[in-house]
Protein backbone atom coordinates (compact mmCIF):
# COMPACT_ATOMS: atom_id res chain seq x y z
CA UNK A 1 0.00 0.00 0.00
CA UNK A 2 1.31 3.58 -0.85
CA UNK A 3 2.39 5.90 1.75
CA UNK A 4 1.03 8.62 0.45
CA UNK A 5 -2.62 8.61 -1.19
CA UNK A 6 -4.38 12.02 -2.12
CA UNK A 7 -7.83 12.88 -3.50
CA UNK A 8 -8.70 14.46 -6.82
CA UNK A 9 -9.11 19.07 -6.21
CA UNK A 10 -12.02 19.93 -4.90
CA UNK A 11 -15.01 20.05 -7.50
CA UNK A 12 -18.68 22.22 -7.66
CA UNK A 13 -20.66 20.01 -5.31
CA UNK A 14 -18.71 20.27 -2.19
CA UNK A 15 -18.10 24.13 -2.54
CA UNK A 16 -21.93 24.17 -3.38
CA UNK A 17 -23.05 22.20 -0.24
CA UNK A 18 -20.34 23.95 1.86
CA UNK A 19 -21.56 27.20 1.12
CA UNK A 20 -25.70 26.19 1.58
CA UNK A 21 -24.60 24.55 5.04
CA UNK A 22 -23.00 27.47 6.02
CA UNK A 23 -25.51 29.52 5.12
CA UNK A 24 -27.87 27.45 7.18
CA UNK A 25 -26.08 28.16 10.61
CA UNK A 26 -25.59 31.95 9.89
CA UNK A 27 -29.54 31.99 9.55
CA UNK A 28 -30.36 30.20 12.31
CA UNK A 29 -28.25 31.47 14.14
CA UNK A 30 -26.68 27.95 15.92
CA UNK A 31 -23.01 27.28 16.44
CA UNK A 32 -21.69 23.86 14.55
CA UNK A 33 -20.90 22.52 17.89
CA UNK A 34 -23.67 20.90 20.45
CA UNK A 35 -26.46 22.80 22.07
CA UNK A 36 -28.87 22.43 24.92
CA UNK A 37 -29.71 18.59 23.66
CA UNK A 38 -26.32 17.23 23.74
CA UNK A 39 -26.00 18.86 27.13
CA UNK A 40 -29.32 16.85 28.52
CA UNK A 41 -27.92 13.57 26.81
CA UNK A 42 -24.53 13.78 28.30
CA UNK A 43 -26.10 13.95 32.03
CA UNK A 44 -28.65 11.42 31.10
CA UNK A 45 -25.86 8.65 30.07
CA UNK A 46 -23.78 9.14 32.74
CA UNK A 47 -26.69 9.33 35.01
CA UNK A 48 -28.01 5.66 33.53
CA UNK A 49 -24.67 4.23 33.46
CA UNK A 50 -23.83 5.81 37.03
CA UNK A 51 -26.99 4.49 38.67
CA UNK A 52 -26.77 1.20 37.04
CA UNK A 53 -23.42 0.93 38.29
CA UNK A 54 -23.69 1.36 41.86
CA UNK A 55 -26.67 -0.90 41.67
CA UNK A 56 -25.03 -3.81 40.47
CA UNK A 57 -21.84 -3.44 42.77
CA UNK A 58 -23.99 -2.75 45.99
CA UNK A 59 -27.33 -3.17 44.93
CA UNK A 60 -28.29 -6.54 43.29
CA UNK A 61 -29.31 -8.83 45.70
CA UNK A 62 -30.59 -11.31 43.32
CA UNK A 63 -30.05 -12.77 39.87
CA UNK A 64 -32.65 -10.81 38.03
CA UNK A 65 -31.98 -7.29 39.63
CA UNK A 66 -28.22 -8.25 38.71
CA UNK A 67 -29.23 -8.35 34.91
CA UNK A 68 -31.86 -5.92 35.14
CA UNK A 69 -28.60 -3.37 36.42
CA UNK A 70 -26.07 -4.80 33.97
CA UNK A 71 -28.46 -4.07 30.90
CA UNK A 72 -28.86 -0.39 31.94
CA UNK A 73 -25.08 -0.06 32.64
CA UNK A 74 -24.02 -1.26 28.62
CA UNK A 75 -26.95 1.19 27.77
CA UNK A 76 -25.35 3.83 29.66
CA UNK A 77 -22.59 2.94 28.54
CA UNK A 78 -23.45 2.79 24.34
CA UNK A 79 -25.03 6.23 24.45
CA UNK A 80 -21.92 7.51 26.32
CA UNK A 81 -20.15 6.61 23.41
CA UNK A 82 -22.49 7.48 20.82
CA UNK A 83 -23.77 10.59 22.23
CA UNK A 84 -20.77 12.28 24.07
CA UNK A 85 -17.42 10.65 22.93
CA UNK A 86 -17.66 10.77 19.80
CA UNK A 87 -18.17 14.06 19.46
CA UNK A 88 -15.70 15.32 21.95
CA UNK A 89 -13.10 13.26 20.37
CA UNK A 90 -14.06 14.71 16.92
CA UNK A 91 -13.89 18.24 18.87
CA UNK A 92 -18.14 19.26 17.70
CA UNK A 93 -18.84 18.94 21.23
CA UNK A 94 -17.58 22.65 22.45
CA UNK A 95 -15.92 25.24 20.72
CA UNK A 96 -13.79 24.94 24.11
CA UNK A 97 -11.10 22.51 23.14
CA UNK A 98 -10.80 21.51 26.77
CA UNK A 99 -14.33 20.53 26.98
CA UNK A 100 -13.95 18.69 23.77
CA UNK A 101 -11.34 16.59 24.79
CA UNK A 102 -12.78 16.28 28.43
CA UNK A 103 -15.45 14.33 26.71
CA UNK A 104 -13.51 12.49 23.91
CA UNK A 105 -11.91 11.10 27.57
CA UNK A 106 -15.08 9.37 28.12
CA UNK A 107 -13.42 6.29 25.96
CA UNK A 108 -11.13 5.86 28.58
CA UNK A 109 -14.25 5.43 30.85
CA UNK A 110 -15.38 2.97 28.62
CA UNK A 111 -11.58 1.27 28.42
CA UNK A 112 -10.42 2.32 25.41
CA UNK A 113 -8.27 5.29 24.77
CA UNK A 114 -9.02 8.51 23.25
CA UNK A 115 -5.52 9.00 21.68
CA UNK A 116 -6.08 6.07 19.15
CA UNK A 117 -9.71 6.59 18.55
CA UNK A 118 -8.44 9.75 17.11
CA UNK A 119 -5.62 8.32 15.29
CA UNK A 120 -7.67 5.79 14.04
CA UNK A 121 -11.49 7.13 13.57
CA UNK A 122 -10.55 10.84 13.08
CA UNK A 123 -7.63 10.57 10.60
CA UNK A 124 -7.47 7.19 9.37
CA UNK A 125 -11.28 6.33 8.93
CA UNK A 126 -12.76 9.58 8.00
CA UNK A 127 -9.76 10.60 5.63
CA UNK A 128 -9.75 6.79 3.68
CA UNK A 129 -13.27 5.50 4.38
CA UNK A 130 -13.24 1.50 3.25
CA UNK A 131 -9.41 2.17 1.02
CA UNK A 132 -7.65 -1.05 1.85
CA UNK A 133 -4.66 -0.75 4.11
CA UNK A 134 -5.58 2.48 5.27
CA UNK A 135 -8.89 2.35 6.58
CA UNK A 136 -8.44 0.33 10.10
CA UNK A 137 -11.91 -0.45 10.58
CA UNK A 138 -12.18 -3.04 7.65
CA UNK A 139 -8.65 -4.74 8.76
CA UNK A 140 -9.38 -7.96 10.28
CA UNK A 141 -6.71 -9.46 9.40
CA UNK A 142 -7.40 -13.33 7.97
CA UNK A 143 -10.67 -13.40 10.19
CA UNK A 144 -12.92 -11.49 8.12
CA UNK A 145 -13.16 -10.10 4.67
CA UNK A 146 -15.21 -6.47 4.59
CA UNK A 147 -13.24 -5.22 1.31
CA UNK A 148 -12.65 -6.85 -2.36
CA UNK A 149 -8.99 -6.36 -1.85
CA UNK A 150 -8.47 -8.29 1.17
CA UNK A 151 -7.57 -12.11 0.13
CA UNK A 152 -10.24 -15.11 0.27
CA UNK A 153 -9.74 -17.80 2.80
CA UNK A 154 -12.12 -20.73 3.03
CA UNK A 155 -13.71 -20.39 6.57
CA UNK A 156 -15.07 -16.53 5.10
CA UNK A 157 -17.91 -18.77 3.70
CA UNK A 158 -19.17 -18.84 7.29
CA UNK A 159 -18.39 -15.05 8.17
CA UNK A 160 -22.20 -13.97 8.09
CA UNK A 161 -22.70 -16.78 10.53
CA UNK A 162 -20.00 -16.07 12.96
CA UNK A 163 -19.34 -12.25 12.16
CA UNK A 164 -22.00 -11.59 15.37
CA UNK A 165 -19.40 -13.61 17.78
CA UNK A 166 -16.60 -11.10 16.50
CA UNK A 167 -18.01 -8.15 16.85
CA UNK A 168 -19.45 -8.79 20.50
CA UNK A 169 -15.56 -8.71 21.62
CA UNK A 170 -14.63 -5.26 20.10
CA UNK A 171 -14.84 -3.69 23.40
CA UNK A 172 -12.38 -6.61 24.92
CA UNK A 173 -10.37 -6.27 22.39
CA UNK A 174 -9.55 -2.64 22.35
CA UNK A 175 -9.05 -3.20 26.32
CA UNK A 176 -6.75 -6.05 26.27
CA UNK A 177 -4.82 -6.12 23.04
CA UNK A 178 -5.44 -3.31 20.55
CA UNK A 179 -4.65 -0.65 22.05
CA UNK A 180 -1.65 -2.10 23.87
CA UNK A 181 -0.49 -3.11 20.22
CA UNK A 182 -0.53 0.08 17.94
CA UNK A 183 1.04 1.93 21.12
CA UNK A 184 3.79 -0.56 20.99
CA UNK A 185 4.09 -0.67 17.33
CA UNK A 186 3.71 3.31 17.15
CA UNK A 187 1.43 2.31 14.50
CA UNK A 188 -1.95 1.04 13.10
CA UNK A 189 -1.37 -0.38 10.36
CA UNK A 190 1.13 0.71 8.36
CA UNK A 191 0.59 4.65 9.00
CA UNK A 192 3.28 5.89 12.00
CA UNK A 193 1.49 7.27 14.95
CA UNK A 194 2.47 10.82 15.60
CA UNK A 195 5.26 11.24 17.58
CA UNK A 196 3.88 11.02 21.37
CA UNK A 197 4.73 13.10 24.52
CA UNK A 198 6.82 12.28 27.78
CA UNK A 199 3.38 11.72 29.69
CA UNK A 200 0.90 9.84 27.17
CA UNK A 201 2.92 6.02 28.12
CA UNK A 202 2.15 6.64 31.80
CA UNK A 203 -1.62 8.41 31.04
CA UNK A 204 -2.07 5.31 28.46
CA UNK A 205 -1.29 2.60 31.37
CA UNK A 206 -2.67 4.64 34.35
CA UNK A 207 -6.17 4.69 32.43
CA UNK A 208 -6.24 1.47 31.57
CA UNK A 209 -5.27 0.67 35.29
CA UNK A 210 -7.87 2.45 36.25
CA UNK A 211 -10.55 1.27 34.52
CA UNK A 212 -9.69 -2.11 35.36
CA UNK A 213 -9.94 -0.63 38.92
CA UNK A 214 -13.48 0.35 38.86
CA UNK A 215 -14.71 -2.31 36.52
CA UNK A 216 -13.25 -5.61 38.12
CA UNK A 217 -11.43 -4.53 41.52
CA UNK A 218 -13.69 -2.34 43.24
CA UNK A 219 -16.97 -5.18 42.74
CA UNK A 220 -14.78 -7.77 43.63
CA UNK A 221 -14.42 -6.17 47.40
CA UNK A 222 -18.30 -6.62 47.27
CA UNK A 223 -19.04 -9.75 45.45
CA UNK A 224 -17.28 -13.46 44.30
CA UNK A 225 -14.89 -12.43 41.69
CA UNK A 226 -16.79 -15.00 39.49
CA UNK A 227 -20.12 -13.34 39.37
CA UNK A 228 -17.96 -10.17 39.31
CA UNK A 229 -15.93 -11.68 36.26
CA UNK A 230 -19.45 -13.12 34.79
CA UNK A 231 -20.92 -9.67 34.97
CA UNK A 232 -17.89 -7.79 33.36
CA UNK A 233 -17.62 -10.46 30.26
CA UNK A 234 -21.27 -9.48 29.91
CA UNK A 235 -21.67 -5.79 29.99
CA UNK A 236 -18.42 -5.93 27.47
CA UNK A 237 -19.82 -8.39 24.77
CA UNK A 238 -23.54 -6.55 24.40
CA UNK A 239 -21.69 -3.25 25.09
CA UNK A 240 -19.05 -4.70 21.79
CA UNK A 241 -21.86 -6.31 19.98
CA UNK A 242 -23.68 -2.78 19.75
CA UNK A 243 -21.03 -0.57 18.93
CA UNK A 244 -19.75 -3.00 16.22
CA UNK A 245 -22.88 -3.42 14.29
CA UNK A 246 -23.95 0.28 14.06
CA UNK A 247 -20.42 1.69 12.89
CA UNK A 248 -21.05 -1.25 10.27
CA UNK A 249 -24.31 -0.50 8.50
CA UNK A 250 -22.67 2.72 7.74
CA UNK A 251 -19.60 1.01 5.19
CA UNK A 252 -19.78 -2.73 4.85
CA UNK A 253 -23.28 -2.70 3.33
CA UNK A 254 -24.90 -3.57 -0.32
CA UNK A 255 -23.87 -0.19 -2.64
CA UNK A 256 -20.88 1.02 -0.52
CA UNK A 257 -17.34 1.44 -3.18
CA UNK A 258 -14.47 0.49 -1.65
CA UNK A 259 -12.03 2.03 -4.37
CA UNK A 260 -8.34 2.22 -4.49
CA UNK A 261 -5.62 4.43 -5.59
CA UNK A 262 -3.97 4.43 -9.11
CA UNK A 263 -0.19 3.29 -9.19
CA UNK A 264 0.44 7.26 -8.61
CA UNK A 265 -1.21 7.22 -5.23
CA UNK A 266 -4.04 9.47 -6.42
CA UNK A 267 -7.88 8.87 -6.08
CA UNK A 268 -10.36 8.57 -8.55
CA UNK A 269 -12.77 11.18 -7.01
CA UNK A 270 -12.71 14.18 -4.39
CA UNK A 271 -13.06 13.64 -1.08
CA UNK A 272 -16.15 14.49 -0.84
CA UNK A 273 -17.47 12.24 -3.73
CA UNK A 274 -15.17 9.30 -1.98
CA UNK A 275 -17.73 9.80 1.33
CA UNK A 276 -20.78 9.43 -0.76
CA UNK A 277 -20.16 6.54 -2.56
CA UNK A 278 -18.35 5.01 0.63
CA UNK A 279 -21.00 5.27 3.28
CA UNK A 280 -25.00 5.13 3.94
CA UNK A 281 -27.67 6.58 6.17
CA UNK A 282 -30.22 4.62 7.96
CA UNK A 283 -32.95 4.88 9.55
CA UNK A 284 -33.15 8.56 9.29
CA UNK A 285 -36.93 9.02 10.22
CA UNK A 286 -36.59 7.14 13.24
CA UNK A 287 -36.24 9.52 16.53
CA UNK A 288 -35.54 7.23 18.82
CA UNK A 289 -32.73 5.45 16.47
CA UNK A 290 -31.67 9.29 16.10
CA UNK A 291 -31.14 9.89 20.38
CA UNK A 292 -29.37 6.42 20.59
CA UNK A 293 -27.38 6.33 17.84
CA UNK A 294 -26.54 9.94 18.35
CA UNK A 295 -26.84 10.79 15.14
CA UNK A 296 -24.53 8.33 13.59
CA UNK A 297 -27.74 7.05 11.26
CA UNK A 298 -27.02 10.12 9.58
CA UNK A 299 -23.30 8.81 8.40
CA UNK A 300 -23.00 10.73 5.12
CA UNK A 301 -23.75 14.12 7.15
CA UNK A 302 -21.16 13.04 10.06
CA UNK A 303 -18.28 12.24 7.54
CA UNK A 304 -18.96 15.22 4.96
CA UNK A 305 -19.17 17.24 8.15
CA UNK A 306 -17.29 15.57 11.28
CA UNK A 307 -16.70 18.75 13.26
CA UNK A 308 -20.28 19.34 13.23
CA UNK A 309 -22.02 18.17 16.49
CA UNK A 310 -24.64 15.40 15.55
CA UNK A 311 -27.51 16.91 16.74
CA UNK A 312 -27.55 19.52 13.77
CA UNK A 313 -27.20 16.22 11.53
CA UNK A 314 -31.27 15.47 10.70
CA UNK A 315 -31.17 19.48 9.58
CA UNK A 316 -28.10 19.10 7.22
CA UNK A 317 -29.12 16.09 5.60
CA UNK A 318 -31.95 17.59 3.92
CA UNK A 319 -29.50 20.33 2.72
CA UNK A 320 -27.18 17.34 1.65
CA UNK A 321 -29.51 15.16 -0.35
CA UNK A 322 -30.97 18.19 -2.18
CA UNK A 323 -27.31 19.24 -3.54
CA UNK A 324 -26.72 15.41 -4.14
CA UNK A 325 -29.73 15.57 -6.60
CA UNK A 326 -28.69 18.60 -7.91
CA UNK A 327 -25.12 17.54 -9.09
CA UNK A 328 -26.22 13.94 -9.74
CA UNK A 329 -24.61 12.69 -7.13
CA UNK A 330 -24.97 8.98 -5.08
CA UNK A 331 -26.92 10.05 -1.44
CA UNK A 332 -27.66 6.23 0.31
CA UNK A 333 -30.28 5.43 3.02
CA UNK A 334 -32.11 2.87 4.22
CA UNK A 335 -35.38 3.34 5.56
CA UNK A 336 -34.80 1.27 8.89
CA UNK A 337 -32.21 -0.22 11.05
CA UNK A 338 -33.42 -3.78 9.99
CA UNK A 339 -32.72 -3.29 6.20
CA UNK A 340 -29.72 -1.68 6.52
CA UNK A 341 -28.46 -4.90 9.00
CA UNK A 342 -29.76 -7.51 6.09
CA UNK A 343 -27.95 -5.30 3.62
CA UNK A 344 -24.85 -5.89 6.42
CA UNK A 345 -25.28 -10.03 6.39
CA UNK A 346 -26.24 -10.25 2.60
CA UNK A 347 -22.50 -8.28 1.80
CA UNK A 348 -20.49 -10.41 4.39
CA UNK A 349 -22.02 -13.19 2.60
CA UNK A 350 -21.10 -12.08 -1.06
CA UNK A 351 -17.84 -11.08 0.17
CA UNK A 352 -17.02 -14.76 1.87
CA UNK A 353 -17.42 -16.10 -1.45
CA UNK A 354 -14.63 -16.84 -3.62
CA UNK A 355 -13.48 -14.12 -5.76
CA UNK A 356 -14.47 -15.53 -9.16
CA UNK A 357 -17.68 -15.81 -8.40
CA UNK A 358 -18.50 -12.95 -6.20
CA UNK A 359 -20.92 -10.59 -7.60
CA UNK A 360 -21.66 -7.69 -5.16
CA UNK A 361 -25.66 -6.82 -6.11
CA UNK A 362 -27.22 -3.58 -6.24
CA UNK A 363 -28.64 -1.84 -3.28
CA UNK A 364 -31.79 -3.78 -3.01
CA UNK A 365 -33.22 -2.13 0.23
CA UNK A 366 -31.40 1.29 0.03
CA UNK A 367 -33.15 4.76 -1.80
CA UNK A 368 -30.76 6.58 -3.79
CA UNK A 369 -31.20 10.37 -4.26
Amino acid sequence: MLSRITFSARGPFFETLKSRVDAYFQQTGQRHTGNRLLHFKTVFSYALAGFSYAMLVWGAEHLWTALLAGFGLTQGLVLIAFNVMHDGAHGSYSRKRWVNWLMGSSMEVLGGSQSMWQQKHNVLHHTYTNVDGKDDDIALGSLMRLSPATPWRPWHRLQHWYAVVLYSLLTLFWLLFSDWHKMIRGKIGDTPLPKRAWWEWPYFVATKLLYIGYALVLPALYHPFSHVLLAFLGVHLLFGLTLSVVFQLAHTVEGAAFPLPGDDGKMADEWAVHQLKTTANFACGNRLVTFYMGGLNFQVEHHLFRKTSHVHYPALSRIVAEVCREHGMPYQSFRSVWSAMRAHFRFLKQMGRQPAALRVGPVAAATRI
